[in-house]
């Protein structure tokens, strides 16, 4: 026997044979084969939306069963809407307007200007951010560097002394 005949029948269907049997539903009623890709989706769009009106999967079994149809059963082609057709607007007869606005002309200077608008800008520059860390270790020298200079000059006046007292 055939693997796909020993499947469970209360086995829920995939998605691809709930596509599959839309195909064979848009088979049957397609004439063209650009009609038959759009019911395609037609028809799976409406077999999902049966089964999830009434809070159920397609089972195997069914699938088994839809694919021996050579019909579209009744309840897949009463969810199936056609489209409504456009409502012709009659022109009114009555009112006829003349037009008599004329294109304004434009001068050198607006058509350069309407120009420089569909320009593309050119970007900013981007300004790099400072690096956190790079400006406290920067603003840490600066204060070791002050720091260093306090201490020579006292060290310079410790030395001073100290020559004074040797002389």
């Amino acid at each position: 026997m055939n693997a796909f005949q020993m499947i469970d029948s209360n086995r829920i269907a995939t998605p691809k044979q709930t596509y599959g049997v839309a195909c064979h539903f848009a088979n049957i009623h397609a004439s063209s084969p650009s009609e038959r890709y759009g019911l395609t989706k037609v028809f799976n769009a409406v077999i999902n939306k049966f089964y999830g009106d009434q809070d159920s999967h397609m089972t195997h079994g069914e699938v088994t069963d839809f694919r021996e149809h050579q019909v579209v059963p009744v309840q897949f082609l009463e969810l199936i809407r056609k489209p409504k057709a456009a409502k012709k607007v009659k022109p009114k007869a009555a009112k006829k307007i003349k037009s008599t606005a004329k294109p304004k002309a434009q001068t050198v200077e607006q058509a350069e200007i309407a120009l420089d608008i569909k320009k593309p800008k050119a970007a900013p520059k981007k300004v790099t951010p400072i690096n956190s860390v790079a400006k406290q270790m920067d603003v840490r020298l600066t204060a070791v560097e002050a720091a260093q200079r306090k201490q020579d000059i006292k060290l310079d006046a410790i030395i001073e002394a100290l020559q004074a007292l040797k002389s």
